[in-house]
């Protein structure tokens, strides 16, 4: 039997979750990044990178995480990833809700990814459309297949 991980959590890791920008794709009911409270950044790419290296001490066991908003609509996040990689996290995760999948695989080398993380809100077409938006259940797993 084999076995998938989502994300490479354990008990002797430490998880960071960046958030990039707050830009998103959809407007999902549920979410809490808002531009009232959160407004409407776009961390520019050296502001990633000195971040990065700030959390970078004693990375060998850190996993990455990067959000948004939708982390895929950032225009520098193949080069967040590129640099991530070379400091040596233990697992970079791009947590995406599947809409450009298909851009962003196009945009790094298949060794800077460990995970993609999808969002979806329902084992089901119906519940999960409900919240995030018709047609979204279908467009997250249109990338699942390239995973493997």
């Amino acid at each position: 039997m084999i076995r998938t991980k989502t994300v490479a959590f354990s008990k002797n890791s430490s998880n960071i979750f960046f958030h990039i920008l707050t830009k998103c794709n959809l407007k999902c009911r549920h979410c809490y990044i808002n531009p009232g409270q959160h407004g409407k950044n776009t961390l520019p790419l050296s502001v990633i990178t000195a971040w990065l290296e700030a959390f970078a001490l004693n990375n060998n066991s850190k996993n990455l995480i990067f959000l948004g908003g939708e982390p895929t609509l950032h225009p520098d996040l193949p080069a967040a990833v590129e640099y991530a990689r070379n400091l040596g996290f233990g697992s970079i995760t791009i947590d995406t809700n599947g809409y450009l999948f298909h851009d962003i695989l196009s945009k790094v080398e298949p060794g800077e990814v460990d995970y993609f993380s999808f969002s979806l809100d329902g084992a089901t077409r119906a519940t999960n459309d409900r919240i995030r938006g018709a047609g979204s259940f279908d467009t997250c797993l249109e990338g699942y297949p390239q995973c493997h």
